[in-house]
């Protein structure tokens, strides 16, 4: 990772690892339909009320800081999103969070949720980073006692719909596994397919009104 020079206007734009991914599928499933702003380099900490020059001072050492060049590893970047939204509550910035367990065993399952602080009832686009080891799942809406069913996206498509969860937004790719909702559960696969060592997947929910991210590392262990 590099700096950019900050004397000068730049725009950095770059592809992430899931864009190429889909560039290299071609046939169509490559478009941008949306942007993001984010300061993910910016500590607002720096800004000083207590210059002694005075107020067009204050935040001297935020615009002096280094710019970072952009990052394909879209699990690194764009994390802290620049939002105007009016379903806030308050003054304060959302905070989206991720609730559920950090492990999950094999052929077992775990249950996510997700909540946004200071920000009103919204839903989420959850992603998993691959589902070679682990996937999401869900029940039917309406159908109670049917197995949950397997939500694996194919490469390019929208968003799974099923169980109260609804369709939209990008899609995830072979490995990813993509859906909207409030919750959703994560089932590990079995040992035969883990191999001889535990694994780890990343789950991803971004809010689909505040446009807040959080993360979770979820390890799948085989016994």
């Amino acid at each position: 990772m590099g700096v950019l020079d900050n004397t000068t206007i730049t725009v950095d734009a770059i592809l992430t690892k899931k864009g190429r991914e889909l560039l290299a599928q071609g046939e169509g499933k490559f478009k941008i339909t949306k942007f993001a702003l984010a300061d993910d380099e910016i500590d607002y900490g720096l800004y000083d009320i207590t210059h002694p020059n005075g107020s067009n001072f204050y935040g001297q050492a935020i615009e002096n800081m280094n710019l970072l060049e952009a990052i394909p590893n879209q699990t690194l970047a764009v994390k802290y999103f620049l939002t105007n939204n009016p379903g806030q509550t308050s003054g304060n910035s959302p905070i989206v969070t991720i609730t559920g367990p950090s492990t999950i065993q094999a052929v077992k399952s775990g249950i996510y949720s997700v909540t946004t602080d200071n920000f009103a009832n919204e839903l989420y686009d959850f992603v998993l980073s691959s589902t070679t080891y682990a996937s999401i799942v869900s029940v039917p809406q309406g159908r109670a006692g049917v197995p949950p069913v397997e939500q694996e996206t194919d490469p390019g498509a929208g968003l799974a719909s099923a169980g109260g969860y609804s369709s939209g937004g990008s899609g995830g790719g072979s490995s990813t596994s993509s859906i909207r909702g409030t919750s959703i559960t994560i089932r590990c696969k079995p040992k035969a397919v883990l191999g001889n060592q535990d694994r780890q997947v990343i789950l991803t929910a971004t809010g689909v009104d505040s446009g807040k991210t959080s993360t979770l590392t979820i390890n799948l262990q085989r016994d």
